[in-house]
């Protein structure tokens, strides 16, 4: 019997055209430049995960002023595609969202997964070009033809 997240893996991985299993940590990486996704079950297994480091910031005004835009961001309403959070032991700017497993099925995470990639490249691709903020979200990033 194969559990939930193999289950989710298997249906994203055909709309995606991709092979996706979880490893032997019960978690699936997915990598499509410039960002690498990971998909996991809480210890409940009763959500999942999503989480992507997005890009190291260096310390100084930059890092400021991003991490008070990215602050400002997760104010904005639901529903938001992830939620922006840092790591200080690397200096990452990261995202994360959690969706209730009851709700998913391969067709609505890969509309999540996507909204969620198009968050996370844009604001890297932003913060490696030294802008603070992406402009207006762009449909043209998002991999295997998928809408947010």
């Amino acid at each position: 019997m194969t559990d939930r997240l193999t289950e989710l893996l298997e249906s994203l991985g055909s709309i995606l055209n991709l092979s996706l299993v979880p490893d032997k940590y019960n978690a699936c990486s997915i990598e499509i430049p410039p960002i690498r996704i990971q998909l996991q079950l809480d210890s409940t297994q009763e959500k999942l995960f999503i989480f992507s480091k997005i890009i190291a910031i260096p310390p100084g005004k930059f890092r400021e002023n991003v991490l008070l835009e990215a602050l400002k961001a997760n104010d904005l309403p639901d529903p938001r595609p992830g939620v922006f959070c840092y790591i200080a032991n690397t200096n990452h700017l990261a995202l994360y969202q959690s969706y209730p497993l009851f709700i998913l099925n391969g067709e609505r995470l890969a509309g999540l997964f996507g909204s969620f990639y198009e968050l996370g490249s844009s604001w890297h691709d932003s913060i490696q070009k030294g802008q603070i903020i992406p402009a207006a979200p762009s449909t043209s990033k998002i991999p295997f033809g998928m809408r947010p």
